[in-house]
């Protein structure tokens, strides 16, 4: 199933129809599939006779889209996947890209960043130089400085986590 979330507006989609909102109450919802860490509650919404849930883990920063029978029995849950950026619409409300844009985007570079927790990345690298890894591991437009100050520590990196950045 296809979940889609803006945040600017808070508004979760399913395929293409967009669930109203009920409320943005933030509460704990369980443990995060990708890192362990815990999942809290963005917004809530409710279609037909279901509730569904717009979560994020605090640690990785993956959504998901928990979903409710009319009762609040849980009856599934699906990740919310983001799209790669548009190349073709370069102006963003950020000048830095985050990276749960890159979600879709599959190479090797990019699957080895995702599958690092974000608090070891947060260790050895400013946010800038993480924004610029998980843009030059998706083919992004990047700046060089900062890959290249991250660069600067990826031996560090690897002698803290033993984990081997080529990016």
């Amino acid at each position: 199933m296809s979940y889609t979330y803006d945040p600017k507006n808070n508004t979760l989609f399913h395929k293409k129809t967009e669930l109203p909102l009920d409320g943005l109450e933030k509460n704990f919802i369980g443990a995060c599939s990708k890192c362990n860490a815990d999942v809290f509650s963005i917004s809530y919404h409710t279609y037909h006779d279901q509730n569904a849930v717009a979560a994020k883990c605090t640690n990785c920063g993956q959504m998901y889209a928990i979903l409710y029978d009319a009762l609040w029995n849980w009856t599934g849950e699906h990740m919310i996947r983001y799209n790669c950026p548009n190349s073709a619409n370069p102006e963003k409300e950020s000048s830095h890209a985050t990276e749960n844009e890159y979600y879709e985007c599959t190479n090797e570079e990019l699957k080895t960043l995702q599958s690092i927790p974000k608090k070891k990345l947060e260790t050895v690298f400013t946010p800038a130089e993480i924004d610029t890894l998980f843009a030059k591991a998706a083919g992004k437009k990047h700046v060089r400085q900062y890959l290249y100050r991250a660069r600067k520590k990826f031996d560090d990196f690897n002698e803290l986590f033993d984990i081997y950045l080529k990016i």
